[in-house]
């Protein structure tokens, strides 16, 4: 029996400019983080439902610096034992190895 978990995110976007926002950083399904200057990426937990990780945002939303951004939480699923990237990653958009 396989086990399914909830990762709760919350994408900040620390530049001042609304239009220089990034669309949501994904590559097949999959999250993508990095040291980015202008997101500020929080975890928020890993849950066994997705109704527990929705109850958590509807606590976060009023707290100082996620009521900035309440819009901006994300609910990853994920299988325990599943491989996630099976065909790597690109660096760069025109990287092909």
């Amino acid at each position: 029996m396989s086990q399914t978990f909830y990762l709760l995110v919350h994408r900040h976007h620390l530049s001042p400019d609304p239009d220089d926002l990034a669309p949501d950083f994904m590559e097949d399904g999959e999250p993508l983080f990095w040291d980015d200057s202008e997101d500020s990426f929080k975890i928020l937990g890993l849950y066994s439902s997705r109704r527990l990780a929705e109850e958590r945002i509807e606590q976060a939303r009023s707290l100082p610096g996620f009521r900035r951004s309440p819009e901006d939480f994300r609910v990853h699923e994920y299988t325990l034992g599943q491989a996630h990237w099976p065909d790597g990653f690109r660096v760069r958009p025109d990287d092909d190895a």
